[in-house]
């Protein structure tokens, strides 16, 4: 019976450090050989449209990032600016052929479409890509704004947005200015609203996004499951919901005729109103707190602390945990 000795064993094994040697060696010529041949293309294009009042601007651009703008201008003007690298040239080609937008005029609507990208990339090495389109227009114009993943960045006034639509999947939304109202829906990404003035009404959906307001409204509905909710200088009625988020909702003004309902599993609640309101309602816990700087008689076994004013309705439910009402500042 032969067996194999320690030497024949020896001979017989490759050698696994010049295994790997070589396969490093095969990848970096690739990789080498890829980045010497890969392109970089960048296109950058201006079009120019007419603009009557209350004109619809459309825009609904897959994963581009849309920046608006309003200014004292009597035109729309459309900035495309395009840029890929890393990739070979056929696919750089056909990326800015699916990232390049169609622009659809008539006298009151003007669409921007995207169509989303049929395929992917494989690829060694480093890609870059950029896709940005840029607006300025009249504050009469009406946008309404959808993107995949791309961004939305809105400046200026826009009073005939009633209301000012946007729609994303995970880019973030950032607002800075006023319209008399506000409707976005967002799967994942934060939205930052900053206004001039109150919004008529801010409608907003999200599913772990978080959503900032600051400026105010007159009427808010924020539905989140799992991102935090913050709502300053509220004048009126308010409908919150989150899972697992912090609400924070403050008021300047809150008439006796008001309503606020708040549902949360174990995000604290924190809830701000002006100084001589006189809050009615309950707040109720299952396992949480209840703190509140108004009146009130304790319930149900210290859960529910059921408010004594003749003011504003309040039905704030918890589940897990802390609920607190106190009295707001002037200035803050």
């Amino acid at each position: 019976m032969w067996c194999p000795s320690p030497t024949d064993d020896r001979r017989a094994r490759p050698n696994s450090r010049v295994i790997v040697t070589s396969l490093i060696l095969v990848l970096t010529i690739a990789s080498t050989s890829w980045q010497a041949g890969a392109a970089q293309k960048e296109v950058a294009s201006t079009e120019s449209f007419p603009s009557e009042e209350s004109k619809h601007l459309l825009v609904d651009v897959a994963d581009l990032d849309v920046r608006l703008r309003n200014a004292d201008v009597d035109s729309i003007e459309a900035d495309v600016l395009l840029h890929i690298s890393g990739t070979s040239d056929d696919k750089a080609q056909r990326w800015v052929e699916n990232h390049t937008p169609v622009f659809t005029d008539s006298k009151d609507r003007l669409e921007i479409v995207v169509e989303p990208a049929k395929s992917g990339f494989l690829w060694f090495g480093s890609l870059t890509a950029r896709a940005r389109l840029s607006l300025l227009a009249p504050q009469e114009i009406v946008p309404d704004i959808t993107t995949t993943s791309g961004s939305i960045q809105i400046r200026g006034d826009f009073p005939n947005a009633r209301p000012l639509l946007l729609r994303t999947s995970t880019g973030n939304i950032n607002v800075d200015g006023a319209a008399a109202a506000i409707d976005f829906r967002t799967a994942a990404g934060d939205a930052q609203i900053r206004v001039i003035r109150p919004l008529e009404s801010l409608i907003a959906r999200s599913s772990s996004g978080d959503v900032n307001l600051a400026g105010g409204a007159r009427h808010v509905s924020v539905d989140t499951a799992s991102g935090r909710i913050s709502l300053q200088n509220l004048s009126g009625n308010a409908e919150v919901s989150t899972s697992t988020g912090k609400i924070t909702l403050s008021w300047d003004r809150l008439e006796p005729g008001a309503r606020v309902r708040v549902r949360s599993s174990s995000g604290r609640v924190q809830l701000v109103i002006p100084a001589g309101t006189r809050p009615q309602g309950t707040l109720t816990t299952t396992t949480g707190s209840v703190r509140s700087e108004f009146p009130g008689e304790v319930i149900e076994g210290g859960m529910t602390l059921r408010l004594s004013g003749d003011g504003p309705t309040f039905d704030v439910e918890t589940a897990s945990s802390e609920i607190q009402l106190t009295v707001s500042e002037v200035w803050q």
